[in-house]
């Protein structure tokens, strides 16, 4: 429900602009005293209605971003998926020949060498996505690292862009 109340807004505020501009640039090549007070008067209104739906939007997305706060995971759970992450590469790469398929082998291969190796100068992307309302209203996103895997500072990073820092 949220999700589709943001879009709303999100157009009410497109429109709102757009009203607003068109009313502005009509003032600006009136010189009929009657259309100036008038064009004035839908400036006006257009002002308010912006800043109702804009306000309207800020506490919606406030709300969105307490409960994506909320699910902060653990360092220490990150870092026990992280070991098992690593301890299933080191397995797979051990029985490389037979059990398993040769793409699979060699995605590994590539896989442990980003996990192995924190100064890998590389793009990964993590993707994310958080069910605020299951099944009616999730963030998805993702996050680009450059430097390693670091998901603690990923995870911080990402906080940080939802509070608009």
């Amino acid at each position: 429900m949220d999700e589709v109340r943001l879009q709303q807004l999100a157009d009410n505020i497109r429109q709102d602009l757009d009203l607003l501009k068109g009313f502005e640039d009509e003032l600006r090549f009136t010189s009929d005293p009657r259309s100036i007070a008038r064009y004035r008067r839908e400036i006006e209104r257009q002002r308010e209605s912006l800043a109702r739906n804009q306000r309207e939007y800020d506490e919606i997305m406030k709300s969105v971003q307490d409960v994506i706060e909320s699910y902060s995971v653990p360092e220490r759970e990150l870092q026990d998926t992280l070991n098992a992450i690593q301890q299933t590469l080191s397995e797979i790469r051990q029985n490389k020949t037979g059990q398993y398929n040769p793409q699979l082998v060699g995605e590994v291969e590539k896989v442990t060498e980003i996990v192995a190796d924190p100064k890998l100068d590389s793009t990964h992307k993590l993707k994310y996505s958080i069910p605020i309302i299951p099944k009616i209203l999730s963030y998805e996103g993702e996050i680009e690292l450059k430097s390693g895997l670091n998901l603690k500072k990923a995870w911080q990073s990402l906080k940080a862009r939802l509070r608009g820092k």
